[in-house]
Order: structure tokens, then sequence, then C-alpha cells
């Protein structure tokens, strides 16, 4: 489904003046792509996400900092937040879609799709059938018997 195929307000009930309504009640399906971003937005994101990437490197390794370099290292992670809110900030607008949305850049092809946090590849209803539990109670009696 394209952002054009998207009718945003279809599903919006009218709402009386000081009622709310919920953002949820209107979110796309995972991957509807909402709008393409311009070739600054796509450099932007692409820069993020590669600070973004490596900041994560960072944390994932056990490094012993001291406490300058970790005034240091917090700094430019608090610099990234900001840097990545007023981007992000100006995405939405332009859009103008909820904040609670959770939208991302393809930064090789330009889309911006809607990205739930759900996995759009597992049916949900596939699990009802299983007893997830009889599952674990049956691995922790294998572990203790040996």
């Amino acid at each position: 489904m394209r952002h054009d195929d998207y009718e945003f307000d279809e599903e919006v009930e009218e709402v009386e003046e000081g009622e709310l309504f919920n953002v949820y009640d209107i979110l796309p399906p995972d991957g509807t792509i909402l709008e393409m971003a311009t070739a600054e937005e796509m450099v932007r994101a692409a820069e993020l996400e590669a600070t973004h990437n490596a900041l994560e490197r960072i944390q994932d390794s056990n490094f012993q900092l001291s406490g300058v370099t970790f005034k240091e290292l917090l700094a430019e992670f608090e610099r990234y937040e900001q840097e990545s809110m007023e981007f992000w900030t100006g995405v939405y607008s332009r859009l103008r879609i909820p904040w609670a949305w959770t939208i991302r850049i393809d930064v090789a092809n330009g889309p911006i799709h809607v990205v739930n946090d759900r996995d759009i590849f597992i049916d949900e209803a596939d699990f009802e059938e299983y007893d997830f539990e009889e599952y674990a109670d049956d691995d922790y009696e294998e572990e203790d018997n040996q």
C-alpha cells in the first residue's frame, strides 16, 4: 500500500470538542509508505544511523572509562540525541503524523515507511494453539534430571 492510497482521516470518527482520540487507531500497517524522503533527509538519516551504530558499538564493548572520558562520551550521546530529535521532529512535522508512530527512512531508496513494534512476519494467531508453559516445564525437568 502506498502513502497516496492511504487516507489517514478515513478511519477517524468525528471527535466532539474536548474529546480525545487514540493516535494508534489510525496507525497504518507495517511497511506502509507515507512519503518519499528528500535528498537532504536521506543524507541526514544515513549520517544519524551511522552515528547511532557507532555509539551502540561503543556501548556494547566492555571498556573501563575514566570520569573525564565518561563525561566526554556522555556529551557525545547527548549531542547525538539532540540532533536526532531535531531531525525527526522536522520529518514528523512535514508528514503531519503523530510522534507516537515509529517510522524509518530507507536511506538507499528514499521511502519513509511505518515500522510498528511487532514482527510483520509472525502471525500471532499461530502462537495461540501452543502451550508454551508446558514446553518450558519440560525443559526444567530435563535440566533437573541431569
